[in-house]
């Protein structure tokens, strides 16, 4: 960051934030910062995440078949994608600080949009501005993380956001669907929206971007995190830097894989994992909630544990990828011969199995990506790589609706086994060319 205070311009609101927590010690103000980010990512995959357990409501709110709902959830992803450059940008221009307040500010008022939508169309742009808003969490957060943390204590804190982001996943599966069946699930996005609002004024009152700004001394090997590049470096170098990434081939086979497994497993949970528990099982609304919660449970404990071990063990990331991708790849094809209700307890087990190998391919893919640049160029790659999987879903979302409503449908609302089936093919051979892009890998283990 800039060696020049970037808020001279706000001393008031410094002054602010000051006397907010003039009582905290460097420690407790530490946790405070971490629980706002927290909980800002919380909601970031709280909204990811959604739509699988209202699908059926936004059906009948707006008369919408399968590909309306498909491009209402998908517009998350499209904006979500397109945000990245521009906050990566952004955090090193402006600050972080700013950067999530702004962004998440445009959140709040999309989810408020969203709720009161009356059609498809006010609908969409809700989520739209939701998507482009908490982009504006995720790597602000990071960099933020370089600032006021120890380089050793970095991993720890991304393993962290990793966890937050399964939790956030499980709360978006039976807990918002009791939410959403007791008071309606636009009164529901109300109150997500003024909790957005809250922390949006939380934000701007107690964060900084670096703790000099706070009277405390710099952080002893801060910054020295993937996204936390000095910004003279990184402006001066802009143009070569993204001249290394996109030259570079192994870039573009981690992104291809990236793309189709996350495609597939942010769509199977946050659009067509619910409906397709209820109407290939039967599985009434909260049944499926209950089921579909293993997905986000083996999220939030595959990132953790495959990047412990990773660390631990100094296993192979490409090796540990493809073995994801494989485990992955087993399971679509077991449950595509899955239809009867007596091997529930097999689905069960591949729901947690999805969530896990989808969970652990996360810091696998960003070792990777780490690994193949110089430090001044990983932070853009890392930024870059990160569109891929949320570029995946928004492009899975509407394709899989209109697969879906091409197969006959028994009643409204609903879809055939068969459709499903269809689906299903479409996940196997997304994870076989998955598979293909990561055995292409000619990885190389960085150097100091």
């Amino acid at each position: 960051m800039r060696d020049e205070d970037p808020h001279a311009s706000t001393r008031g609101h410094e002054r602010a934030g000051k006397m907010a927590t003039s009582r905290l010690s460097y420690r407790q103000f530490r946790w405070l910062f971490l629980g706002i980010i927290g909980t800002l990512y919380f909601l970031t995959c709280l909204h990811r995440m959604s739509p699988a357990v209202i699908a059926r409501d936004l059906a009948l709110s707006f008369n919408a078949d399968a590909v309306a709902l498909g491009v209402i959830s998908s517009t998350y992803f499209y904006c979500y994608s397109a945000a990245q450059p521009v906050v990566g940008y952004l955090s090193d221009t402006i600050g972080p600080r700013r950067v999530m307040t702004i962004f998440f500010g445009m959140a709040a008022l999309g989810s408020l949009i969203f709720a009161l939508a009356p059609n498809t169309a006010v609908a969409a742009f809700g989520r739209a501005l939701v998507g482009a808003g908490v982009g504006g969490v995720f790597i602000p957060g990071l960099k933020l993380f370089s600032a006021w943390y120890r380089s050793n204590e970095f991993s720890a804190l991304t393993g962290m956001m990793i966890a937050v982001g399964g939790l956030a996943g499980l709360s978006a599966t039976l807990p918002l669907t009791l939410v959403a069946v007791r008071i309606g699930w636009r009164s529901t996005f109300v109150g997500i929206a003024v909790l957005s609002f809250v922390l949006v004024a939380l934000c701007w009152i107690i964060i900084r971007d670096r703790p000099e700004e706070k009277g405390w001394q710099a952080i002893p090997g801060g910054g020295n995190a993937p996204s936390g590049e000095s910004d003279g470096k990184a402006e001066q170098s802009l143009g070569r830097r993204l001249g290394l990434v996109f030259s570079n081939a192994d870039f573009w086979k981690i992104s291809l894989a990236t793309f189709f497994t996350s495609g597939v497993s942010l769509t199977f949970q946050g659009l067509w994992g619910v409906p397709y528990l209820m109407d290939v099982f039967d599985f009434d609304r909260l049944r499926a909630g209950r089921y579909i919660m293993l997905f986000p449970l083996g999220f939030a404990m595959g990132g953790p544990v495959v990047g412990s071990i990773m660390g631990r063990s100094q296993l192979d990331p490409r090796k540990t990828l493809m073995s994801m991708v494989t485990c992955a790849l087993a399971g679509w094809t077991v449950i595509f011969f899955i239809g009867d209700k007596d091997v529930l307890p097999i689905v069960a087990c591949l729901l947690f199995l999805f969530g896990f190998t989808a969970g652990g391919t996360l810091p696998v893919s960003f070792t990777l990506t780490r690994d193949l640049f110089p430090s001044q160029v990983m932070g853009t790659a890392v930024g870059l790589m990160n569109t891929a999987p949320f570029l995946g879903a928004a492009v899975y979302q509407p394709f899989t609706g209109f697969i879906l409503s091409r197969a006959p449908a028994p009643m409204p609302e609903s879809y055939s086994q068969a459709a499903y089936r269809n689906l299903l093919i479409l996940f196997i051979l997304s994870n076989a060319i998955a598979l293909a892009a990561a055995s292409l890998l000619k990885y190389r283990a960085r150097r100091g």
